[in-house]
C-alpha cells in the first residue's frame, strides 16, 4: 500500500490535527479536574465564613447575656420544699 504524493500532502495536515485533538482531550480533564478543585475551595473558604460569622454573632449574643446578668441583683427563690435551717444536734 503506497502513498501518493497528493495522499500524503493530505495525510500529514490531518495528523497534526489529530494530535491537537488528542492533546486538548488529554488536558480536558485535567483542566476540569482544576475548575472542581476551585469550586470546592471557595464553596469551602464561604461556608467557613458562614460559621465563623454565625460564632461571633452567638458569641456577642453570649457576652452581652452574662454583661445583664451581672448587672441584675442575683434573685434566689425559696426552695419549695427544702428548708433554711440546718440541724447540727444530730
Amino acid at each position: 500500500m503506497s502513498l501518493k504524493l497528493i495522499e500524503l500532502q493530505v495525510a500529514i495536515p490531518r495528523t497534526m490535527d489529530a494530535g491537537k485533538s488528542a492533546i486538548d482531550l488529554a488536558q480536558r480533564g485535567m483542566i476540569h479536574q482544576a475548575q472542581l478543585s476551585e469550586q470546592d475551595r471557595k464553596k469551602q473558604l464561604t461556608e467557613s465564613n458562614k460559621v465563623s460569622a454565625k460564632e461571633r454573632t452567638e458569641n456577642s449574643v453570649l457576652h452581652t447575656a452574662e454583661k445583664q446578668t451581672s448587672k441584675s441583683p442575683h434573685m434566689h427563690a425559696k426552695h419549695p420544699f427544702k428548708g433554711q435551717e440546718i440541724d447540727y444536734s444530730g
